[in-house]
């Protein structure tokens, strides 16, 4: 960062700002605890959240009048959050807006070809017990493969344990990416098979997956809507016997895999390539510019 002549200032040396200077705060408690601090050196103060609901901190803020844009990753998580906060200050000032954020697939080389000998299949997320379905293991028990499959599941610990039980011997857990690295993850995936009781976002996990060539088999709500294609680039789950039969689908029709694999690669680019992410943050900037002072 420096190399590239960026200033860095240390925690909370808000003397830095001057007035008209934005100060973004990404899905970041302390930002939001700071706010009145900020305040009285800008108005132009921008709050990101990477979650599908408001925090308490954030409808206090927005109340107050203390945040100036509401900017999102996701345009339908915007649109229902810009009707929760305008029922609490309806100040045309607040700009709301979206961004289209960037993701280096270049990190993650696409897989033409992986074991002939099994089936690889995964989950990858936190160790926290709301990313896990409690039926998890019964969709990997009950989805049928040709060979024999081999799970794995990287991000897993006793909370993950306690909400869904052992997993099969069959299953190798890591705890996290230094017991297997993502990409040895996707390496090894043919699909993600990933119910969740979580509602995503924007989860990056996607971008990784579409990039690798790993199939996404994954719940039919959230940024998962906006980021699969349901039957092109992967498949939208309501129930667990959709999860059944769309692992099932991908591990007795390799080529159909193939070819969605594929698409979900060209997909990833269109949705997260650093052309379009650099035209839509240069129009948030153009809109942080307009704010008040």
């Amino acid at each position: 960062m420096q190399e590239r002549r960026v200033k860095i200032h240390g925690p909370n040396d808000f003397g830095a700002v001057e007035a008209g200077d934005p100060v973004l705060g990404f899905c970041n408690a302390e930002f939001l605890q700071a706010l009145p601090e900020i305040r009285r050196r800008t108005r132009r103060t921008v709050f990101l959240n990477c979650m599908t609901w408001l925090f308490d901190k954030e409808r206090e803020a927005m109340a107050r009048g203390q945040i100036g844009m509401f900017l999102y990753q996701n345009p339908a998580v915007l649109e229902k959050h810009r009707s929760e906060l305008r029922a609490l200050n309806d100040d045309p000032a607040i700009a709301f807006a979206s961004f289209k954020p960037y993701f280096a697939a270049e990190r993650f080389p696409y897989v033409e070809a992986r074991n002939s000998d099994h089936f690889g299949c995964g989950r990858i997320s936190r160790q926290d017990a709301d990313k896990f379905s409690r039926n998890t293991l019964h969709i990997y028990e009950y989805f049928v493969a040709p060979k024999w499959k081999k799970g794995l599941f990287l991000g897993f610990d006793h909370r993950s344990e306690e909400k869904i039980g052992k997993p099969y011997d069959w299953i190798r857990c890591a705890r996290d990416h230094h017991e297997v690295s993502q990409q040895e993850f996707y390496h090894h995936c043919e699909i993600i098979l990933q119910p969740s009781d979580t509602t995503e976002n924007w989860p990056r996990i996607g971008f990784e997956a579409m990039a690798s060539g790993s199939v996404l088999v994954v719940d039919n709500r959230g940024g998962w809507q906006q980021m699969v294609d349901h039957g092109k680039t992967g498949w939208l789950c309501d129930h667990e016997r959709d999860f059944i039969y769309h692992a099932s689908k991908m591990a007795y029709e390799p080529n159909l895999r193939a070819d969605m694999a594929e698409a979900a690669r060209e997909r990833g680019q269109l949705l997260g390539g650093l052309e379009q992410s650099c035209a839509s943050w240069a129009e948030v900037f153009e809109q942080m510019s307009k704010l008040p002072e």
